[in-house]
């Protein structure tokens, strides 16, 4: 029966590199049953997460009383919609969410029985439905070690903690100027390319190597050339292992006779002799290595040398992470930089300056929105479409930051000029959809509520994509919501249909438009602000006037949620209309 290699390990008597080999004894073949449900849940930035589905129910939505809990997610209701076990069946349900629940592409409308690859959307989350194989018995399998015969080559290790427990001196007049060599060239400023080269330039002068290459681990752990000596480079395998993962130098000075490393594809194939490969070892982390070897003869790599080159593979170790934070601070500055500007153009293009229409004595109109991030997502907008009529428009666009307000401009832009044709609410917002779904392939979408205030009755025509209900303020206090009429979110699928509602507002009432990070600002203790708290505030002033209500309710979340980080935009718009009076 063929030997298996399965592990290397190192000798703590003689520190030899030591192969281990095993038999296999028994391995049983894995059966297959019956599908097992799943839901592969796929997050706005593209990861995908798998739920099995063992229990009998799991809720889906944003607080924690969900199964599936995302509350960072835009879109979702607090609770969104359920999946439950209905005998052999898995069945999906709405909740009552506020931006519906599509099931392949189309709203769903009443309990539905899912089947295999059924497709569920819910604000930003895709969720599959799957039913997938599983094995009736693991494989098993038992290996008995078998003690390996003595290596051919010598092979020598060492450790960065190892040397600097013993207080090792650097030996040998060529050794300590290369040390010398490599701490002058080291303190300097250069950028990261350079120091790579130099690096390794370093390292194959101060050992007399042949050829060389540094390499570093990049983010999901795999190797990156940074600099080389030399050409078709093919590491083993077992060296790299040993580095990177044992955090041990290792030299070797007869690959070809050593046992385990002779059995290498990629040692015989280049006829690789001596090696020696040391970890960029910074403390405990390990960021890459440096390997070095000599094809064709055997180099007299020395004690002394692997010693130097490990200290240097920390000293360059070091080095590097120092160079990195600094090229990390810069482009931190940089993109702090480009975030202020963005800031200043999205403020340029959001409505600034109030009183907005300072003429007119038949309504007051405030806005203002706090993001929380330099930019955000949430927008307003207001604009005479003719004398006697006032546009007037809110939104939150999912997510947050530079993508968020890119999109968020190009929604008010859409809305904006189509408005001006007169069309009514639901045609702008129909309008909006179809341009955005069809040209974002970003997954954005935004919720959105625009109307139309007739200055001179009161009367309120508007659509509603998705967004908060408004709040109409009584001149009693009473706070009312507007309408709970609601239609699908906008820009996440082409062909919705918005209607328009008509409303009215009397002499000295107030209309209230909110984004969520109003009621789903959080205290300490994880309490949401919460509709409620919203409606005994406007109570508490009604008397105010419009730029007063706005400063009362973002002065009231802040000091709701002193101390938590602001975790979305917050943005109010106060509407007052004050006369039926005609204008002159």
């Amino acid at each position: 029966m063929p030997k298996i290699l399965v592990a290397q390990a190192l000798s703590p008597a003689n520190e030899h590199l030591t192969a281990f080999f095993a038999y296999p004894i028994f391995m049983t073949a894995a059966a297959q049953t019956t599908g097992r449900p799943e839901l592969r849940i796929q997050l706005p930035d593209g990861t995908t997460r798998t739920v099995a589905l063992e229990r009998d129910r799991y809720g889906l939505g944003r607080t924690l009383a969900n199964d599936l809990c995302y509350p960072e997610v835009s879109g979702l209701s607090r609770e969104h919609l359920v999946f439950e076990r209905t005998g052999t069946n898995w069945t999906l349900r709405d909740l009552g969410s506020t931006n519906g629940t599509l099931i392949n592409g189309k709203p769903l409308t009443a309990p539905h029985v899912l089947e295999a690859n059924d497709r569920v959307t819910a604000g930003q989350l895709t969720v599959v439905f799957t039913e997938t194989a599983r094995p009736a018995a693991a494989q098993t399998v038992i290996f008995i070690e078998k003690p390996p015969t003595p290596p051919g080559g010598t092979t020598l290790t060492a450790t960065l903690d190892g040397l600097l427990s013993d207080e090792k001196e650097i030996q040998g007049i060529g050794h300590m100027q290369a040390f010398i060599r490599a701490g002058r060239e080291l303190v300097g400023h250069m950028p990261l390319e350079t120091l790579f080269e130099l690096i390794l330039d370093l390292s194959v002068e101060a050992v007399k190597a042949s050829r060389g290459v540094l390499m570093t681990l990049e983010d999901g752990g795999e190797l990156r050339v940074r600099a080389s000596k030399g050409a078709g480079f093919r590491i083993s395998s077992r060296v790299r292992d040993l580095v990177l993962n044992e955090r041990r130098s290792l030299l070797v000075r007869d690959a070809l006779r050593h046992e385990a490393l002779a059995a290498s594809e990629s040692i015989v194939a280049q006829q690789i002799r001596s090696v020696l490969a040391v970890p960029l070892q910074a403390e405990n982390r390990v960021s890459g290595l440096i390997y070095l070897d000599s094809p064709g003869f055997i180099q007299e790599f020395t004690t002394e040398d692997l010693n130097l080159l490990t200290v240097m593979g920390n000293m360059a170790a070091i080095r590097i992470e120092h160079a990195r934070l600094i090229e990390v601070e810069q482009a931190e500055k940089l993109r702090a930089q480009e975030l202020a500007h963005a800031a200043q153009i999205q403020q340029s293009i959001l409505p600034h300056q109030f009183p907005a229409f300072p003429d007119r004595k038949d309504f007051e109109l405030h806005a203002a929105m706090v993001p929380a991030k330099e930019v955000g997502g949430d927008f307003f907008d207001f604009f005479l479409l003719d004398p006697e009529h006032l546009g007037f428009v809110i939104g939150d666009v999912s997510g947050k930051g530079v993508p968020a307000a890119l999109f968020m401009a190009v929604s008010r832009t859409l809305l904006r000029a189509f408005a001006q044709h007169r069309a009514t609410p639901g045609e702008c917002l129909a309008y909006m959809n179809s341009n955005l779904a069809v040209q974002s392939d970003s997954a954005m979408f935004t919720t959105v509520f625009y109307g139309i205030l007739d200055t001179r009755t009161g009367e309120l025509q508007f659509a509603n994509g998705g967004h908060n209900r408004p709040y109409v303020l009584a001149v009693d206090g009473q706070p009312r919501p507007l309408s709970l009429e609601s239609g699908p979110i906008v820009g996440i699928m082409d062909g919705f249909a918005y209607d328009t509602y008509t409303g009215q507002l009397a002499p000295g009432e107030s209309l209230i438009l909110y984004t969520d990070g109003v009621t789903e600002a959080r205290d300490k203790n994880d309490t949401f602000f919460g509709e409620k708290r919203l409606e005994e505030l406007l109570s508490a002033h009604c008397g105010e006037s419009a730029e007063q209500l706005v400063a009362s309710l973002h002065a009231a979340v802040q000091e709701f949620a002193i101390g938590e980080p602001q975790a979305d935009d917050i943005t109010v718009l106060a509407l007052r209309f004050l006369s039926t009076e005609p204008r002159p």
